[in-house]
């Protein structure tokens, strides 16, 4: 990892790894960081297998902006990858100390050790990990603790609560890898993947709440308690990929297996006085499992041409065993609530059918064409929910025109369909709004044609690329709440489903450069900036909207500098995000708006081969804030009688991290 943040452009393909992949099946896309030109047999690895590998076994970093047929993935504009020696050589280890801290004083010690060998032609690679924070890029990963300053008025605008709110989380997950590397004489390779993932997460808030008449005379003074524990939260995956020789062709086959058991507990307390009544209560066991196969064959079909031609089975399931209670008598104590969907399996079984063609037609012009056939079955335990069937073509064309040697334009056009998450398909909890929301099995997935006009230069003497791109989405079967049945009482019910057509336009610019040319070779920076605008017709109001979860602006800029002569190296990284997201339901339109943020670090090399390092999060003067606007209405969104409206600033904590490397 720390190699890919000093080369210039490699930090944002970093960066734009998913933390935590939905999708389900391998599918021709991929992260575009690759292992001796393949991707991982597995999910949810790629950052922590790259913190595992030893530098003494890379053999060197390749940035490809083309089309090769060797590689293992579709290229959305630049690839990386790893290529390693031919063995690891004799054992080599590296551990890691952290000490993690936050400006409210909480203290932890967590960190890892990973161990690489090879007995004869089998290459391995052993970790062990135990880590108390969320990553970054999850949900709540910049933060562990959280002040929340909350107020609800009354429709004239007169204060209604006063909600002052703290929040903390205890994280605590262990994370076992194991990576083995089998070579065969006759040059097949063979791949094997472990993960086994344990963690216990705690959640707790405590919401100190003043209750307002209409003349503003306080009328009640409680305190609102609400717990949330995720544990034990087990998920193991096993993964293995074979490549062998046939023919003047390679027959790559991909499998994995992998099971994610999450069992919540949920309690809401509100105490007035010396009276504590429970609110509501919410018990919930998921569990989820994959199973992939994918094979290819690819072979050069003349000259320049490369041909691969696979397929792919998938079979994916999800066991939800659902039970609230809520105080519907007021009594002080909650009841369970019988719903049809408490006990929910769904399942998928899904097949793909595909063929990737690349073609060098001159020295400075490739295309890369495919097409894949989808074809899937999704069935689930509800009464009068029919099995859907689904049937899709997927083509997709990608061409690239080198206009110099430094200089390349690309086009690419292709339609895309996207996978369909089963949580929306079962009901869930609202501790919030102390409601149950719907789930629905009847989702479309939802299909899009984009087209992208790309530009990448490639600055001298390896100093570093500029891109840019502009792109069009044409989306139709978009996925967002809507309005999915209206009660005898005339309330409407919301859910996920697919509420028609909506498009994205935008353009992005992104610069990994560094600074030789005004004498600082070792300083490098990474810059992107994204502009685009969405819209979608809301089926509440019935007027245009963006589209939920995209941005109208989003800026990343940092900087590192490697001062090689004092064994230092020093950075800073800046994100931004600007516009609102608006989110509507059935009752409610929500306001969301979020600061910027800044993080910095330090590290040295010290004696005997140890590194130290500090890294700081959170250092904007805002504290990595957050606001939003709720708006509740009495009966409807579209009846527009306001019942009350919310706001609230959240300032999150500032955290750090005092790391010690070494090698053994």
């Amino acid at each position: 990892e720390e190699i890919l943040r000093r080369i210039p452009g490699a930090a944002s393909v970093l960066d734009s790894a998913s933390p935590q992949n939905h999708e389900r099946g391998f599918g021709s896309r991929g992260e575009q960081v690759l292992i001796n030109g393949k991707r991982m047999a597995g999910k949810n690895q790629i950052q922590s297998t790259l913190r595992r590998l030893q530098v003494a076994n890379i053999e060197r970093v390749e940035l490809i902006r083309g089309t090769e047929a060797e590689i293992d993935v579709q290229s959305e504009g630049l690839i990386v990858n790893i290529v390693l020696k031919e063995g690891v050589g004799t054992g080599a280890g590296s551990w890691q100390l952290d000490a993690r801290f936050n400006d409210h004083g909480k203290f932890n010690v967590d960190g890892l050790v990973n161990y690489s060998n090879s007995l004869g032609s089998l290459d391995y690679i052993v970790g062990l990990e135990r880590n108390l924070w969320v990553p970054r890029g999850f949900q709540g990963g910049d933060w562990s603790t959280r002040t929340r300053e909350e107020f609800y008025f009354f429709p004239n605008g007169a204060v209604q609560e006063d909600r002052d709110q703290s929040f903390r989380r205890q994280h605590n997950k262990f994370i076992l890898t194991a990576n083995l590397a089998y070579n065969v004489d006759n040059g097949d390779r063979l791949r094997l993947n472990g993960l086994f993932e344990p963690r216990d997460v705690n959640e707790i808030d405590t919401t100190a709440i003043t209750r307002f008449n209409a003349a503003g005379a306080p009328v009640l003074s409680a305190t609102d308690f609400h717990e949330r524990h995720s544990g034990w939260v087990m998920r193991w995956e096993v993964g293995g990929d074979y490549v062998r020789a046939i023919g003047n062709g390679s027959l790559n086959t991909l499998l994995i297996y992998s099971s994610l058991y999450n069992p919540i507990d949920e309690f809401r307390n509100q105490a007035v006085g010396a009276t504590v009544s429970e609110i509501n209560r919410n018990l919930t066991t998921q569990l989820n499992t994959e199973a992939i196969l994918r094979s290819s064959y690819s072979w050069p079909v003349t000259a320049g041409q490369t041909l691969e031609l696979g397929g792919e089975g998938a079979r994916n399931t999800l066991s939800q065993n659902f039970r609230p209670f809520f105080d519907l008598d007021r009594n002080g104590r909650v009841e369970e609530i019988t719903i049809p969907t408490a006990r929910a399996k769904v399942q998928e079984l899904r097949g793909e059918a595909f063929a990737n063609h690349n073609w060098t037609v001159t020295n400075d012009l490739t295309l890369e064409s495919s097409l894949n056939f989808e074809f899937s079955k999704i069935t689930n335990n509800y009464p009068f929910s029919p099995t859907a069937n689904y049937k899709f073509l997927k083509p997709r064309a990608d061409m690239r025109y080198d206009l110099t040697e430094a200089d390349q334009v690309r086009l690419k056009a292709e339609r895309t369909v996207s996978q369909l998450q089963f949580s929306n398909f079962v009901p869930s909890f609202d501790v919030i709004d102390n409601e149950i929301d719907a789930g629905n099995p009847d989702l479309k997935p939802e299909k899009a044609l984009t087209f992208e006009l790309a530009y990448q230069h490639r600055m001298p003497n390896r100093q570093g690329l500029l891109e840019g791109r502009a792109f069009y989405k044409d989306i139709s079967d978009h996925i967002d709440k809507f309005i999915i049945r209206r009660e005898v009482s005339g309330e409407l019910v919301s859910a996920t489903g697919n509420i028609g057509n909506a498009r994205v336009i935008g353009a992005e610019v992104k610069a990994g450069i560094r600074l030789a040319w005004l004498g600082l070779p070792d300083v490098g920076i990474d810059a992107r900036y994204l502009r685009q605008r969405s819209r979608a017709t809301d089926p509440f109001t019935g007027r245009h909207r963006s589209l939920t979860a995209y941005w109208d602006d989003e800026v990343d800029f940092s900087l590192r500098h490697d001062v090689t002569a004092w064994g230092m190296s020093y950075g800073a990284k800046f994100t931004a995000t600007e516009g609102q997201q608006t989110f509507s339901d059935a009752r409610v339109l929500r306001v969301f708006e979020r600061g910027s943020k800044l993080e910095a670090f330090v590290e040295k090399k010290l004696w005997a081969g140890l590194t130290g390092r500090v890294d700081a999060y959170g250092l904007m003067p805002n504290h990595n804030r957050e606001y939003q606007s709720r708006i509740l209405y009495t009966r409807d969104i579209i009846d527009g009688a306001i019942s009350r409206t919310e706001r609230y600033v959240e300032i999150r904590d500032r955290r750090f991290i005092v790391s010690l490397r070494g090698r053994f």
